[in-house]
């Protein structure tokens, strides 16, 4: 049994609606859960030409994408995977992070040991993302993958999964980062910091940039990045604004280091700059 989109939130366009360039489905790389083998379950967006939706940053305009999963007892799931963003330039130079033509969120679920082979089980997303072109238009779709319980399961969707997971940032856990980095944070103010971060590249990196991620605890202004032609270093130097949080704070600032190698291959490396008072 292969598993495929199950549901997708564009119907077929009638005369006088608004456009809806976004359709949304949901789907899995295996053909079965087996009782606690990880699999992937992703959304896919498949956008209209001229179309964009936006990064968990979204730049000076837009909204995140956002995709929440609903799993069956039991069963857990990883982060949100994130592939690396386009840097989308709009009117009045305003800078966007997003995607184009398609996109693939997923995450990793991990199914418990006492699953019953012969039964089903359900998985349901809610998604909802904004699209631009001209105008933005809001979207939203509630999707449902129904999958059967096996002792055993075929990997399915491979080349899709493959695909997407090749614009994932890449994973230096344990291993060393392909440059040199130096951050450097000066407090200004009470919750306000300057940050420079300096980045030496190997192995023939070009193309060095910075993304930040401030979530909801953090604002941040004026970024300046650039490379010295001389050294070939890199720098970005931005300021953030800690937000008073009810919640826990994050420990520092999520961001993304892109950069392309030797090979013409884009990647990215996350990276947390520290905030301390």
């Amino acid at each position: 049994m292969t598993c495929s989109i199950l549901s997708a939130a564009r119907p077929g366009a009638v005369a006088g609606e608004r456009p809806r360039p976004v359709e949304a489905g949901i789907l899995a790389d295996v053909s079965a859960v087996t009782p606690g083998a990880p699999f992937e379950v992703g959304v896919l967006l498949k956008i209209d030409p001229h179309w964009h939706v936006y990064w968990k940053n979204p730049g000076d305009s837009g909204l995140p994408t956002s995709v929440v999963f609903t799993l069956p007892r039991g069963f857990t799931a990883s982060e949100l995977k994130w592939p690396i963003p386009s840097v989308l330039k709009g009117a009045g130079g305003l800078t966007d992070y997003g995607y184009e033509d398609s996109l693939l969120l997923s995450a990793r679920v991990t199914p418990p040991l006492d699953l019953k082979p012969g039964a089903s089980v359900k998985i349901t997303a809610l998604v909802s993302w904004v699209s631009c072109r001209d105008i933005c238009i809001p979207g939203k779709a509630g999707l449902e993958l129904e999958m059967p319980v096996s002792k055993s399961a075929e990997r399915v969707n491979t080349d899709l999964f493959s695909e997407w997971s090749a614009r994932l940032p890449v994973n230096y856990s344990g291993r060393t980062p392909p440059f040199d980095i130096d951050i450097k944070t000066v407090s200004k103010r009470e919750n306000e910091y300057s940050v420079v971060i300096l980045l030496g590249p190997k192995d023939g990196l070009s193309g060095i940039g910075l993304y930040p991620v401030p979530g909801n605890s953090f604002i941040v202004d004026d970024i300046v990045a650039g490379t010295d032609k001389g050294s070939g270093k890199s720098s970005a130097a931005f300021d953030v604004k800690v937000l008073p949080s009810g919640g826990q704070l994050q420990k520092g600032l999520e961001t993304l280091i892109v950069y392309t190698d030797k090979g013409g291959k884009r990647s990215g490396y996350e990276l947390q700059v520290p905030l301390s008072k």
